[in-house]
Parts: C-alpha cells; structure tokens; sequence
C-alpha cells in the first residue's frame, strides 16, 4: 500500500480524499492548514517537506488552493495576489520538487479554470493555468514519477451546493482513474447541457 500526502485535507475534497484513500487501505498523511503547516510560507511548505519525508511518502496529491473569489483583478490587494501564487502554486511546485526523489505519483487538482478562460478568476486562472504548464513540462522531461492532472468544475462538497460534480463519483474517479489506472488527464465536467 502507498503512503500518501494529500494537502488541503481539513476541508472540502481533501476531507472525502483523506476517507478514500484510508478506506482503500493506504496511509495518509494529513495537511490541515494554517494550525499545522502554512503552505503560503516557506517556512510550512519546509516543516510538511520534512514531515513528509519521515513518513517516507510516495504519493503525493496536491490538493490545496485558495479557489475563485469572484473579484474583479483591480479589487485584489498585492497581499492577496502574493497568496494565490503562493499556496496554489509555489506551494505543489516546491513540495513535488522536494519529494522528487521518493514519490512515484503525483496528482494535481487543477480545474476546468485551467482549461478555460473565465472573467473573474484572474488569479484563480493564473495559478491554476500556471500548474497545468508546470505538471505538463514535468511529464515530459521525468519519466520515473507518473503524474496525473484533474480537471473538475464545481463539486459538492457540502450538501448545500447546487449543479455540482457528486463527490462520491469525483473521489472514486481520481482513484480509480489516476491514482490506479495511471490516467494523465482527466476532466470532470458536471455543468448542465454542456455538450
């Protein structure tokens, strides 16, 4: 069985991710956020590194990311464009690069904003259009580490949100098709008439 670092795993799909992955028997190495490692800093992307290597992780599934605010880019502060790239970007970038030498997959939680252009998602978009370009070269020039891309629209998450992704078929999905079946790309379309 793998030893898996999912990130973002105190909320949302990395919640539904962490219970999959255990249930299949795997174990997981949790990253909770701001009260454990601060992926916005160097200084918590070194402390889950190091973590991460004690536990002698093999798979790692970059999951956490600070989503689409709906502003317009002239509304952001320099503070907050700072984090965009910070946690949805530096942070997978450094932790894949520094767990290199031991991982045999990794999994990026993209989204279909990575695909497409939406207004405003600037940031949102940017990080994630930058981790597609980053996941892709990677692909290209290491051939040890098998890296699969996701591409989801809204997932429900919580019982309350409405024309989303079932999450029971998006978490069976990324396993079953990625992490088992070595998919490099799948794309998780749930929008209503979308042809």
């Amino acid at each position: 069985m793998s030893k898996v670092l999912i990130t973002g795993s105190n909320s949302n799909l990395g919640i539904h991710l962490v219970s999959k992955f255990k249930k299949e028997g795997h174990d997981v190495l949790c990253h909770n956020g701001r009260h454990h490692c601060d992926l916005s800093t160097i200084e918590g992307i070194t402390k889950l590194v190091n973590e991460a290597k004690e536990f002698k992780v093999d798979t790692l599934i970059n999951n956490v990311a600070i989503t689409c605010s709906g502003k317009d880019f002239g509304q952001y502060t320099p503070e907050e464009i700072q984090n965009y790239i910070s946690v949805n970007l530096t942070a997978p970038i450094l932790l894949s690069y520094h767990l290199m030498k031991q991982l045999k997959t990794i999994i990026n939680i993209n989204s279909m904003v990575g695909l497409e252009i939406k207004p405003f998602r600037t940031m949102y978009s940017a990080t994630k259009w930058g981790l597609r370009g980053f996941s892709q070269s990677l692909k290209a020039e290491n051939k040890d580490i098998f890296i699969s891309d996701v591409y989801p629209t809204k997932i429900q998450t919580k019982p309350d949100i409405d024309n989303a992704l079932d999450i029971d078929l998006v978490i069976n999905t990324i396993y079953t098709d990625g992490f088992i079946n070595h998919l490099d790309r799948i794309i998780l379309d749930g929008r209503p008439n979308k042809k």
